[in-house]
């Protein structure tokens, strides 16, 4: 038994020399979560060290009497996790599966209900793995069709299939055109969870061109500056230097990464422990996983006052796919607008209350220096862009537009977005919409 225990001993001094090394030298960081493993880690070694030592004397009863209180403990935990994580965390995240080109996508055919204290509703995702009802890939005679872009807002998140900005717009810039003799007008879905610009420029690239859009619309949302730099990071790139691919290989993920994400996925005490840790140590990760999946401060840090950071470069990649979205719509006889609109704690203090304590500290201001950003680059590459902040400032004293603890738009929300691109659109397209003269 003594060199059972000596061989667990070396085995666990082992596993946290080996978590320390994978840390420290491979990842370059120690993260909250790292910790915990250390901890997890040291302590069991300490306890084996110690139980080896004392085995065959006078203790070793109570040593035996401890571990058997500690797996108790340690299993009662885990179950009730388990079951918190199963109740609690899975109806929240759509159905995504991996990519090898864009990391996620919708699950094709899918219909799935959501609901959370915010909101409850019900997602469906056609064949082509877009949400909404079902499209033909070939555009009908006289159609005029627009793609839409961008993450969850996009997408819809919190709201039903028909209260999405994209079904909206369709039947306002519908009606727009057929008041003045014009055909029908499609406005497809393209949003997904978590995307960023360049893995919309993927999406496009590869699979969306073949719809043959008129025009393609990006959202800008205000989490794309710090998920571009993340999904950059694990990017495939050609000759030139351009992302051609954002793979989800789960292969090359490390054990601890595997751990990490199952944990983030199904254990609601564990998250919610690592997450407060997190702000409480003000720790600041831009991997893939911390800036899609977590609520993170690093999402929202360059909109508020006191951000110092050189954010140049990420600046230089988001507008670097953006500028090519632009150029192959452009190459395919294809229309681009960029729109950019605000989170709540950019127009209002009053909503989206609790929820940004969790992405920004208490009394925190925004600085305005997205919008002023977005909009210069913009024209500095000649880039076509839609300023929605008026319509949601308009609104947002009269309508409840976002929810209180999730960030996404409510009903009002999609309204707004739909109503401002409609008010912007319609001018722009009547001459070429309408019949006669």
């Amino acid at each position: 038994m003594r060199k059972l225990l000596l061989a667990l001993v070396l085995a666990s001094g082992g596993l946290l020399a080996v978590f320390l090394y994978q840390q420290l030298v491979v990842e370059g960081t120690m993260g909250p979560a790292a910790m915990v493993g250390v901890g997890v880690l040291t302590l069991l070694f300490t306890a084996l060290t110690l139980t080896w030592a004392l085995y065959g004397t006078r203790f070793g009863d109570i040593v035996s009497k401890l571990w058997l209180a500690g797996f108790a403990c340690a299993i009662s935990y885990a179950a009730i996790d388990v079951a918190a994580g199963w109740i609690l965390i899975q109806p929240l995240s759509p159905p995504l599966v991996p990519d090898a080109y864009r990391h996620h996508r919708l699950v094709p055919n899918s219909h799935a209900e959501f609901r959370q204290r915010d909101f409850a509703y019900v997602q469906r995702v056609n064949s082509l793995g877009l949400r909404g009802a079902e499209v033909s890939v070939d555009k009908p005679a006289g159609t005029y069709r627009v793609l839409m872009l961008g993450d969850s807002f996009t997408m819809g998140k919190g709201v039903e299939d028909a209260q999405t900005s994209s079904v909206l717009l369709a039947r306002a810039l519908g009606e727009a055109r057929a008041a003045c003799g014009g055909g029908a007008v499609e406005v497809i879905n393209g949003g997904v969870d978590s995307y960023a610009p360049v893995l919309s420029l993927i999406a496009l690239t590869r699979d969306l061109q073949a719809l043959d859009p008129d025009l393609v619309i990006l959202n800008l949302d205000v989490s794309d500056l710090a998920q571009e730099q993340a999904y950059r990071g694990i990017g495939v790139r050609d000759s030139t230097g351009a992302v051609v691919a954002v793979p989800q290989l789960t292969s090359s993920e490390s054990t601890y990464d595997r751990i990490r994400a199952w944990t983030e996925r199904h254990l609601f005490f564990t998250r919610v422990l690592l997450f407060y840790a997190n702000r409480r140590l003000n720790y600041s990760d831009v991997s893939v996983r911390a800036v899609v999946t977590e609520a993170n401060r690093e999402i929202t840090a360059y909109t508020l006052e006191g951000d110092t950071a050189d954010r140049t470069g990420q600046w230089r990649e988001i507008f670097d796919s953006i500028r090519r979205m632009r150029e192959f719509e452009a190459a395919h006889g294809g229309e681009f607008l960029l729109t950019i609109y605000p989170w709540a704690h950019e127009i209002t203090d009053t909503q989206w209350v609790p929820g940004r304590e969790a992405f920004m500290p208490a009394g925190a201001k925004a600085s305005g220096v997205r919008r002023e950003t977005v909009l210069r680059l913009a024209a500095e590459h000649g880039i076509e862009v839609v300023d929605l902040f008026p319509v949601f400032a308009g609104r947002v004293a009269d309508e409840k537009l976002y929810f209180d603890h999730d960030m996404h738009w409510t009903p009002a929300g999609n309204r707004a977005m739909a109503d401002g691109l409609t008010e912007y659109l319609v001018p722009r397209q009547a001459s070429r919409w309408c019949a006669g003269p």
